[in-house]
């Protein structure tokens, strides 16, 4: 039963994820925004929504913490994967030669990876001492938090420079009124369709990693992660095929940003004291694959190369990289 809840629950939240994809788009034009700060910024929320609900679920109602930060580094580690799943199906030579290497994306990987050495350094702290704590936050987690917004708001500033849109007539009309409203009702519509999978989810994975013996580190960093990660799948290949690799690129990299924060946010709902402390050192080894990862593409996206079997080499590294922690997962769960 368990199963075929799961299962059901990932259907349901690619589905939300696809409709995602096209609404966002949509905005993107209505409102001349560019189409990288869209995906770092409002994709990156949306579609990390799963793992959002999934972490509060699974610390507050099942006390499973592994099972939640597993999750998160778990999905951090696997949204990189997308491109290679992208360059997988690319025709046009490698995929990371057709994207504009700009500062918008190497910011936001440097910031992501910055956000997870935080993470690293917390938890590696964590396994000898006590962390310190500011109220019912780390001090890490502290950091984490300010940190996001003002990242958030330095690329907004950098998009809007690298990417200047042409003054909006702000007499808009009723009809383009009407529309704009019907994408964000569309688009919070979607959102809530994905919290209510994801609310399945935790339950189902939590019993699976108990029934399997898997344990739940192993469960959450693994097939937990790889679910809730569908809908930034969706959407990087939705985005492929609309021909916006900017809006995949974007997303990539915003979410991971976005699942940093969300661990911050655990904090919060887990006050007894600080999350990581309660957690396995072994989220660190995947987290640190994650900006190995990220800098794994931003390196590609400065080097011209050719398909090597259907794939540039940058993402053959990164998928002997996927392989390899997920093997290490494997043995010590």
């Amino acid at each position: 039963m368990y199963w075929i809840e799961f299962i059901i629950s990932a259907v349901v939240i690619v589905l939300a994820g696809i409709r995602l994809t096209v609404y966002a788009d949509k905005l993107c034009e209505q409102l001349s925004l560019g189409k990288v700060w869209i995906g770092i910024v409002l994709l990156g929320i949306v579609t990390s929504l799963p793992e959002a609900i999934t972490c509060i679920v699974s610390i507050v109602s099942l006390k499973a913490n592994n099972l939640a930060i597993g999750n998160l580094v778990g999905s951090n580690n696997f949204n990189p994967m997308l491109l290679v799943m992208m360059d997988l199906f690319y025709r046009k030579g490698a995929i990371t030669n057709d994207i504009a290497p700009n500062r918008s994306h190497n910011l936001s990987a440097l910031f992501a990876g910055i956000l997870s050495l935080i993470v690293i350094f917390e938890i590696y702290y964590s396994s000898r001492n006590s962390l310190i704590m500011i109220g019912p936050i780390s001090a890490g987690s502290g950091v984490i938090l300010i940190l996001y917004f003002i990242f958030m708001r330095f690329l907004a500033g950098v998009n809007s420079t690298e990417n200047p849109v042409g003054v909006v007539d702000k007499a808009l009309s009723v009809d383009h009124k009407n529309h704009l409203i019907k994408i964000w009702i569309n688009l919070v519509l979607c959102a809530l369709v994905v919290v209510i999978g994801a609310i399945w989810l935790a339950k189902s994975s939590d019993v699976i990693a108990e029934k399997s013996g898997l344990g739940r580190t192993f469960v959450g960093s693994t097939l937990l992660a790889m679910v809730t990660s569908l809908p930034e799948m969706v959407v990087s290949l939705s985005a492929m095929r609309l021909g916006s690799l900017d809006l995949a690129i974007g997303n990539i990299f915003g979410s991971n940003m976005t699942n940093l924060f969300i661990l911050a946010i655990c904090d919060v709902v887990y006050p007894a004291a600080g999350v990581l402390q309660t957690v396995s050192s072994v989220h660190a080894v995947t987290l640190s694959a994650s900006v190995v990862l990220m800098g794994s593409i931003i390196l590609g996206m400065h080097m011209r190369k050719r398909k090597i079997l259907f794939m540039g080499w940058d993402s053959w590294l990164m998928t002997a990289i996927f392989l390899s922690v997920t093997g290490f997962l494997y043995v010590v769960r």
